[in-house]
């Protein structure tokens, strides 16, 4: 697997119906870990913190769902 062009650290602002799965039905703010490049039915699986930056968190990630690639392309392209 490679990595999408998203940095390590990348807050991306998620709405609910561009994440699956999304127990909560809510948009997600989510700092990003990893976001492989392997789309599936437009979908690219991530992984990331949704309880704020890596440093704030006792794992690895607390993040991990399949996202739109339109998102992840908006987000990232908003965040530089």
């Amino acid at each position: 697997m490679t990595d999408m062009d998203v940095p390590a650290g990348t807050l991306l602002h998620l709405r609910a119906d561009e994440i699956r799965p999304n127990p909560t039905r809510r948009d997600e703010a989510v700092w990003a870990v990893a976001v492989y490049n392997q789309p599936i039915g437009g979908m690219v699986w991530m992984r990331g913190h949704t309880c704020g930056p890596a440093q704030d968190c006792a794992a690895a990630w607390c993040f991990e769902a399949q996202v739109l690639v339109a998102a992840v392309e908006r987000e990232a392209k908003r965040a530089r």
